[in-house]
């Protein structure tokens, strides 16, 4: 993570998002001194707000744990790309 002034941010924008865009590189703003803002992707801040909603619903966490367990228990088969897919579309209405 780079840490920038404010003015450098501003005279930098364009570059900055670009970056943010190409390299995933998070950069914080500082304004007299103080972390004020953070420049992100749009898909990396989209990332981060699916995280926290599914880490905020009980219900998806809980079957995520149960999967680890079974998984870590060596319950868990390993399906590859196709058979999965194949198994999705016919789960799906047409």
């Amino acid at each position: 993570m780079t840490t920038l002034s404010l003015a450098e941010a501003r005279a930098n924008l364009s570059k900055l998002v670009e970056a943010a865009v190409t390299t995933q590189e998070i950069f914080e703003i500082t304004r007299n001194g103080h972390r004020d803002a953070v420049l992100l992707s749009a898909d990396e801040y989209d990332s981060l707000v699916e995280t926290i909603d599914i880490l905020g619903d009980e219900e998806t966490m809980t079957k995520l744990r149960e999967a680890l367990a079974q998984q870590q228990a060596g319950l868990s088969v390993a399906v590859d790309k196709e058979t999965l897919l194949a198994g999705i579309a016919a789960r799906v209405p047409e």
